[in-house]
């Protein structure tokens, strides 16, 4: 019996045929379906090919692995040659027959013959090989071993037998190998999904927790400025809001709630003003709003702003309005503050009188505090009285007017007296109000805000705003009321400056009248014994002009006039004002100015009634100025001219009226007379700067 020794795996010398294609150093990391066969134990498929090369009596067994149109090794006795081509060798018909194969002489075989490991150096003779199949009777590769020699007769039938039974107990190991590397790799798998599934869960966790440090440090930022976070999910219709839009609306502090609980508090003129749904879907909804809401706690109006943003899905639909809503009514109520006391400065500046500035001013408070009365009470402390001059009242207030004794109203008198302003929420609060209760009640007075105006430290009147309910006033509506009492204090002052100046004006003219008469008189006297009266009469017009003049500038508080009106004025005594034909610009006129161009206007007047066109009826006569650049080089031209009269002829002599004329403006304008025979000509000229200022 032959030795079942295999030969040494040193035995055989490899040698690569010039033909081969070359081989890959190392086998690759995934040969086929059974993974890579470096997961089998060495020994296992070593063992399998020493026991075949053992039992054919070969010095070489290999277990070959088919890829493709390579053999690659995974066990080897008698070579080290790691892999081989499928073409030209034994293993080909193998694999190609599905059955075992034994070529007797391999250089016969015509296909084997080709092989360089057979007609090489190595000189292969002898194969034999029996099919590796898998479990789903799959070719997987080959058992089989090769001998040096030729064998005619084959293999034993104990020979065949043996190598079978390796064969197939090679698949059975290489099948358990792979039930256990897919074990392996499935509860690998499973490690890494479990570890995968750790990292996202704590993943998950960090970004939850990171989450919800962000939503609390947004709550409290927005708890801080008065910023509500809200989410309107449109599917459900459930809001998810923030304590913040809890306590803005007045609802107790939830996670969540309803659109109808959300639209009961829309003030009743503002839900149509609230986008419904549908206008959500189709993105046509304005996404900021202000409007108004009454709280369900207290029931007080607030505005709010209610900004956002639509989210949507993969398609593009809205699905949530997420966004911010913001309590605004300090903002708003700053605004329409700020337009009343506009429109209190301007009332007070557009009125015409006392009574109508007082008027408008207190109904733009009343209405903008939606109080039910304001006005302006005028106080006497020596005589104890309220005067309640104007005001304004709601239309379901008693109108209250006339005067009040301090009697009824110690305690408020007293107050003022100070000079701090009263504030007074709730009449029934202050026992020091008590004895005033009645009084106040007598004209629904339940709360109020009463200003006192004070004069050099003595209180001379009173701003009062009344309100028939109890009322909490606000630092800012106090504020507000102390803001526009001073601008109506500031305007009364103006009125009452501006009738005491009319007084003194009054009496000033007044004495100036009998001054003037009072010289008008002494100059009767004198001249009574004289025959010629001409020059008394001169005098009296010239007097009569002057009195215009003051009358005019009286009537402007002694500030200035215009030309023009002291042209009306100065020609309508003579009974020419239509006799001539006035034209021009506006021309402001100073005092001083102003009497000189009267004594001017009268002397070429009289001066054309006595001698030229005006003593005709059909001469006539034009008096037109011009103004001509701009700024301080701005000057104005005036020229008279007489058509018509008689025939004009220089004065022999130069009296009183001539040297008036010459004289013109004084040292500030230039005057030139022209004696036309048809008509006197006049040529004033004067910087208007001067003219307005002096």
């Amino acid at each position: 019996m032959p030795s079942m020794d295999p030969a040494p795996k040193a035995s055989v010398k490899t040698v690569v045929s010039p033909d081969a294609p070359p081989f890959p150093a190392e086998r690759p990391a995934d040969l086929n379906m059974y993974g890579d066969l470096k997961a089998f134990s060495d020994l296992d498929l070593d063992d399998i090919a020493v026991a075949a090369a053992a039992v054919c009596r070969t010095p070489i067994a290999l277990v070959s692995i088919l890829d493709g149109d390579q053999l690659w090794f995974s066990a080897r006795v008698g070579t080290d040659q790691p892999s081989g081509a499928l073409a030209n060798s034994g293993c080909a018909p193998v694999i190609a027959r599905r059955v075992p194969v034994v070529i007797p002489d391999m250089m016969a075989d015509p296909e084997t013959r080709k092989n360089g490991l057979v007609c090489g150096a190595l000189g292969l003779r002898f194969y034999a090989g029996y099919p590796l199949f898998t479990a789903e009777d799959e070719v997987f590769g080959t058992l089989c071993v090769v001998d040096l020699q030729t064998r005619p007769q084959g293999l034993l039938q104990a020979e065949s037998n043996g190598l079978a039974a390796l064969a197939r107990q090679a698949m059975r190991l290489m099948e358990m190998r792979r039930e256990t590397v897919a074990q392996e790799r499935r509860l690998t798998a499973q490690q890494i999904r479990r570890e995968r599934a750790t990292r996202q869960a704590r993943q998950a966790e960090a970004e939850r927790r990171h989450t919800l440090e962000k939503y609390a440090i947004q709550q409290a930022a927005g708890a801080a400025g008065g910023v509500g976070i809200y989410e309107y999910d449109l599917t459900s219709g459930d809001i998810a809001v923030s304590p913040e839009v809890c306590r803005i609306i007045g609802l107790p502090v939830t996670d969540v709630v309803t659109v109808r609980q959300w639209m009961a508090q829309v003030h009743e003129d503002d839900k149509p003003h609230i986008p419904v749904l549908s206008q959500l879907l189709d993105g046509s909804a304005p996404l900021k709003l202000e409007y108004r809401v009454v709280r369900a706690d207290d029931q007080r109006e607030r505005w709010v702003l209610r900004q956002g943003v639509l989210d949507r899905d993969e398609a593009g639909r809205p699905v949530r309005l997420i966004g911010t809503i913001q309590d605004i009514t300090p903002e708003r109520n700053a605004t329409s503050r700020l337009t009343t006391l506009l429109a209190v400065g301007d009332a007070l500046r557009m009125a015409t009188t006392r009574s109508q500035a007082l008027t408008e001013s207190c109904r733009l408070l009343g209405q903008r505090l939606e109080v039910q009365r304001v006005g302006f009470a005028a106080i006497t402390v020596r005589d104890e009285l309220f005067t309640v001059d104007q005001g304004w009242c709601a239309p379901e207030m008693p109108v209250v007017s006339g005067e009040f004794s301090f009697k009824a109203f110690r305690r408020t008198s007293d107050f003022l007296r100070s000079g701090a302003v009263l504030i007074l929420d709730d009449l029934s609060s202050p026992s020091w109000m008590r004895e005033e209760r009645e009084a106040c009640r007598a004209v629904q007075i339940e709360a109020q805000i009463v200003v006192p105006k004070m004069d050099h430290g003595e209180l001379t009147g009173c701003l009062f705003v009344h309100s028939a309910l109890p009322r909490e006033w606000t630092l800012d509506e106090t504020s507000f009321i102390r803001t526009a009492a001073d601008r109506i204090f500031a305007a009364l002052d103006e009125w009452d400056a501006e009738t005491r100046q009319e007084i003194v004006n009054h009496e000033i003219l007044h004495r100036l009248k009998n001054t003037l008469s009072i010289v008008q008189s002494l100059a009767h006297q004198g001249f009574r014994s004289v025959d010629d009266q001409g020059p008394l009469t001169t005098f009296t017009s010239r007097l009569v002009a002057l009195s215009a003049a003051h009358d005019l500038l009286m009537r402007r508080n002694w500030q200035s006039t215009d030309l023009a009106s002291l042209v009306q004025g100065v020609l309508t005594p003579l009974g020419v004002e239509n006799r001539v034909q006035v034209s021009g610009p506006f021309l402001k006129l100073g005092p001083d100015t102003a009497t000189s161009f009267s004594m001017l206007l009268h002397e070429l007047a009289t001066n054309a009634m006595k001698y030229g066109a005006l003593s005709v009826a059909e001469g006539t006569v034009s008096l037109h100025w011009t103004m001509t650049g701009t700024g301080e080089g701005a000057v104005m031209a005036l020229q008279w001219r007489e058509a018509g009269g008689p025939q004009v002829t220089p004065p022999a002599r130069t009296g009183f009226g001539v040297r008036l004329l010459k004289a013109g403006l004084g040292r500030h304008g230039k005057t030139e007379l022209h004696y036309a025979p048809m008509g006197l000509c006049a040529d004033l000229t004067a910087p208007i700067l001067s003219l307005a200022t002096v």
